[in-house]
């Protein structure tokens, strides 16, 4: 490549690709690099299919969920070059989690412009001879909002600011090309591993999930080099995920030695999380056996207690819950910061499920309230509810959640329905506080649900014992 370039071959450089076929072997060429155009596993692309629409421009953004050394940051750095090259006046921004990560895919693009002869890089930015443009941008404010580019290309967004995210939606804009009279498409991408629930990334593909935003996703296996033929398949370590496609559907370019180094360094939680993509990482959690697919379904149940975490600068909490045969069922969620005891006590029995009787709650309720000299609980007794609020310690209660999650035969036992979206979210992201032992970081939002199921498990065996008292 490069001064030795033939006339042909240079025409053929700058020359658009017609069809992804054509696009498939230019990159191949131009770039030296296979990329793969088979998915392997469920729910997956190729890593080609980006390329693909980055390339062809349907016009919407771009998600990229793939696994740590992927390719995503070569393939964002191919993407740009294709960009500069085809897209004539096109202004590209690469902006990464960190500044080094940003240098990362630069870096990638920087020695392929060079090598070709195409322009020289001055600093962190790149001006070619047909007017495109590139550079790579900081984590700040000032330098987010001070740019208009038709690409943005965010690497690693799982180590973004979140205000730094927010700020990126509103730098891009289309524009017709100068050469070939073609709208180039304002869009962002957003590359990136999935790291940890309801985190950046994971909000990212919920959201692009539920507004028709492309979220394209590959594993190691879409990335996998051809097996060869005398590797043994029943002792090799990627058994378990390969099953032998490798010796005849993988055409990637990680080498099979590396994928054996890479999973016997890491634990089977960062195995699947960061290179399967099977799912964010439940390190840290305090329900790491919390399952979106065994834990959460729709279900008919008759609310038979209330559940509530008293608050009002922090939100209050209720929880509608009922039990049948041994399956606790969690079928409603209501949270509130702001208001009082009785405005609350009419929005709840405002509910489809009236007014259910029985309440267990914090044991705090008891004291007096400093404006009304009078304890929650009392109020909600004059309120006609049988009330309980038996003490619990946090660990013991946390211990009986976990219990009623995976029980010793491996059975769940509790159901919560989908409407109950942020104890959904709490389950996933209740996490200890690193460096605390046993006990869970008080984030101020996920606490509060939490602490409204343990009051229900700490009272279930209470309950009927302690009716005659109150």
């Amino acid at each position: 490549m490069g001064g030795t370039m033939e006339i042909d071959e240079r025409e053929l450089l700058n020359g658009p690709c017609k069809n992804q076929d054509k696009l498939w072997e230019w990159i191949k060429l131009f770039c030296n690099l296979q990329v793969p155009r088979k998915s392997l596993c469920p729910g997956h692309v190729a890593p080609f299919e980006y390329l693909k629409r980055a390339y062809f421009e349907p016009g919407t953004d771009l998600v990229v969920w793939g696994p740590r050394g992927g390719g995503k940051t070569k393939l964002g750095a191919v993407a740009t070059l294709l960009d500069l090259l085809h897209k004539p006046g096109v202004e590209v921004k690469i902006l990464g989690g960190s500044l080094e990560q940003s240098l990362r895919m630069w870096e990638h693009l920087v020695p392929a412009i060079e090598e070709m002869e195409l322009g020289k890089a001055k600093g962190r930015a790149i001006q070619m001879s047909n007017g495109s443009k590139a550079g790579v941008l900081t984590q700040s404010q000032r330098a987010v909002r001070g740019v208009r580019v038709q690409k943005l290309r965010c690497d690693e967004v799982e180590l973004f600011d979140r205000e730094i995210w927010e700020a990126a939606q509103l730098v891009t804009k289309s524009k017709r090309s100068e050469v070939r009279d073609r709208i180039v498409s304002g869009t962002i991408e957003a590359l990136s591993t999935l790291h940890e629930p309801y985190g950046l990334m994971g909000e990212i593909v919920d959201r692009a999930r539920g507004n028709g935003t492309p979220v394209l996703r590959w594993c190691l296996m879409e990335v996998l080099e051809r097996c060869p033929a005398e590797r043994e398949c029943a002792s090799c370590p990627l058994w378990e995920e390969c099953q032998g496609r490798a010796k005849t559907q993988c055409e990637g370019f990680v080498t099979i030695e590396d994928a054996i180094k890479m999973k016997g360094r890491v634990s089977r939680e960062t195995w699947e999380a960061e290179i399967l993509c099977m799912r964010p990482s439940a390190r840290g959690r305090v329900f790491p056996s919390f399952d979106l697919s065994v834990h959460v379904r729709e279900m008919e149940m008759t609310a038979q207690t209330l559940a509530l975490d008293f608050g009002f600068a922090n939100p209050f909490v209720c929880l509608w819950i009922g039990q049948v045969g041994e399956v606790v069922h969690v079928a409603d969620e209501y949270v509130q910061p702001g208001r009082t005891i009785t405005e609350h006590v009419r929005e709840i029995e405002g509910r489809k499920w009236g007014k259910i009787g029985r309440i267990v709650c914090d044991p705090a309720g008891n004291g007096a309230n400093e404006q009304t000299g009078q304890s929650t609980v009392n109020v909600l007794r004059k309120e006609g509810y049988w009330v309980s609020s038996c003490k619990s310690g946090i660990v013991e209660g946390l211990e009986r959640i976990r219990a009623v999650l995976r029980n010793g035969k491996g059975e769940a036992k509790i159901v919560i329905h989908p409407r109950c979206k942020r104890l959904i979210k709490a389950m996933e992201c209740y996490r200890y506080e690193e460096g605390k032992g046993e006990k869970p970081l008080k984030d101020g939002e996920h606490d509060h649900l939490i602490d409204a199921l343990r009051y229900y498990f700490a009272n279930r065996s209470a309950g009927e014992a302690r009716v005659g008292r109150y």
